[in-house]
């Protein structure tokens, strides 16, 4: 390779990353060859000459009336001209029984459109056809028609909606369901509303597990089938299941039962409060049936007064709420059919006043629970009126009984107690009566005599000595004969004091004996309770005295002394 070819070998290397290479030229634009300007003569009529016989033109006034004189017109554009027609009247117009639904009216659909006619007239002629038994065949379909399916599929449908009416649920595919509810919907005013009604909860209640779009079309349509009927809201709809289906549905007033039970509790506060009480921190496995049933026992106390002639809250004195919706929306559903609904109706679930009032509620009440499980935390309560609060607190004493509550309920069994047990031992409560007094005079005498007769019979043997009876008291007993051998002997410088109600003598017998007084005046009671039952002396300030009832033995006993 000689120099000239390397050389042009590099020059291509190098010019290997040039972009400018790889850009298709630019063509430069063409421009005529000739610059030169060109004079044209125009003699165009309106710079004629007028002609001899024409009239020169002359200026026209034109008189422009005062703004209040000018007629009054107004101006409709083109594309606002169908807004100021006459409005569409309503072919039905109603008040349910319904405390949230104030008043529902039914428009006829505009546009008559014929593209389902051919399926509601297909339902109209398979509706009595009775299915009989046949293998399940699979089908699928966006908008399932009877055009669509083979011989097999139509006669496993005809199978399948066989038992379903039974109220056998067969397994079967999500298209067969969906052909199923738009045949009932196509065929309403040719059979029962509420036979078709209880028909379509059971598809959903029955199917939605197994396919789960069913909660996003089944609710909103059956609500649209019950207003155009005028029917209630399906019983067979509680529980768990109202709150599923209120959750899929716009109107979810149309499902409220507004009765003040465990639906409409589980309903305020499942969409009419903005906090959640079971995501409490509190809310642990032990306190749940606490927190439920306390929860439970206040909204029932408030849903009492939040009816029509509710005094706390009324639930009819809110705003009302306008929603105009198409019936069936996304379904196969025929013009004939289809309607335009417009609801009036109390707001239940975007009512701010009815959602701060129930959220302070169960606020409150979780504060009650935290006070009664001695939690010292509370929740901030913003505008709950005190006779609320009275209302809540007359429900829940007897669940959630405060601090001061318990004490006392403590404090009167713990006094009943004692009271029954006391009660043992009273007399018996009864009439003053000379006779029975008389009467319990002779027993007595008749016991005396007894003794008497008992002691007299006792004759001394031969062997033991006489001793003469001398008169004792309870307080003195057999040994006593003035000698030191009775047990009352070191006491009886303190019992002389106390009879002679000598208070310096009885300073001095404690002095003499060594020992506090109190001391010896217990040690007397204690002798005096083996001898009597009972005890002798009572305190007197810092000294003692006699107990009345026993003065008389006390002097028996000191006499002489």
């Amino acid at each position: 390779m000689d120099r000239e070819e390397q050389r042009k070998k590099a020059e291509e290397l190098d010019r290997f990353w040039e972009i400018d290479t790889l850009i298709p030229p630019k063509r430069a634009p063409h421009y005529a060859a000739d610059t030169e300007t060109t004079e044209i003569e125009l003699d165009p009529p309106s710079l004629q000459e007028p002609k001899a016989e024409q009239e020169p033109l002359k200026p026209r006034t034109v008189a422009i009336p005062p703004s209040d004189e000018r007629p009054k017109t107004h101006y409709i554009p083109p594309h606002t001209a169908d807004e100021i027609r006459r409005q569409q009247q309503p072919d039905e117009e109603y008040i349910p029984d319904n405390a949230l639904i104030r008043r529902v009216r039914l428009y006829r659909w505009k546009s008559n459109y014929r593209y389902y006619e051919g399926f509601a007239r297909d339902a109209a002629k398979l509706y009595p056809v009775t299915g009989v038994e046949c293998p399940r065949v699979p089908f699928f379909s966006y908008v399932p028609q009877y055009t669509q399916m083979s011989r097999a599929q139509l006669e496993w449908y005809l199978w399948w909606r066989e038992n379903f009416r039974r109220d056998v649920y067969l397994d079967t595919d999500y298209s067969y369901v969906l052909l199923y509810v738009y045949e009932v919907i196509n065929l309403s005013g040719r059979t029962d509303p509420v036979r078709d009604q209880e028909l379509l909860c059971k598809l959903w209640v029955n199917y939605r597990a197994s396919y789960r779009q069913l909660d996003s079309y089944l609710p909103e349509w059956i609500c649209d089938y019950s207003l155009i009927h005028r029917l209630k809201p399906p019983a067979m709809i509680k529980g768990e299941l109202l709150g599923a289906i209120m959750s899929r549905c716009t109107l979810k007033e149309f499902y409220v039962p507004v009765d003040g039970t465990d639906a409409y509790i589980h309903a305020l506060l499942s969409f009419c409060s903005n906090y959640d009480y079971k995501k409490s921190k509190f809310y642990t496995d032990e306190r749940i049936k606490l927190f439920d049933r306390a929860m439970a026992v206040a909204l029932r106390a408030v849903a009492k007064h939040t009816g029509k002639n509710g005094k706390l809250f009324n639930l009819t004195e809110m705003d009302d709420s306008k929603l105009a919706r198409d019936a069936y929306s996304g379904a196969l559903c025929s013009y004939r059919i289809k309607r335009r609904i417009e609801v009036d109706f109390c707001s239940f679930s975007r009512s701010h006043e009815l959602r701060y009032f129930l959220t302070d509620v169960i606020k409150y009440t979780e504060n009650r629970v935290r006070s009664y499980c001695a939690i010292r935390s509370r929740l901030s309560i913003y505008a709950l009126p005190a006779e609320v609060r009275q209302l809540l607190d007359g429900a829940l004493d007897e669940l959630l009984p405060t601090q001061t509550a318990r004490a006392a309920a403590k404090k009167k069994a713990e006094d009943e107690a004692v009271g029954a047990y006391e009660k043992l031992y009273d007399l018996p409560q009864k009439a003053l009566s000379l006779t029975d007094a008389a009467e319990i005079e002779r027993l007595s005498w008749d016991t005396t005599e007894r003794l008497v007769e008992a002691f007299e019979e006792e004759a001394p043997t031969a062997e033991t000595e006489s001793v003469p009876a001398s008169p004792t008291t309870p307080l003195q007993t057999e040994t006593e004969t003035g000698e030191d051998d009775s047990p009352w002997t070191p006491y009886l410088d303190l019992l002389r004091a106390v009879r002679n109600d000598d208070t310096a003598g009885q300073r001095s017998a404690a002095r003499e004996t060594g020992k506090p007084l109190d001391v010896l005046a217990d040690e007397i009671n204690a002798l005096a309770a083996d001898l009597l039952g009972d005890i002798l002396l009572e305190e007197n300030g810092d000294v003692f005295a006699v107990i009345e009832d026993y003065r008389e033995m006390l002097e028996a006993l000191t006499d002489g002394v």
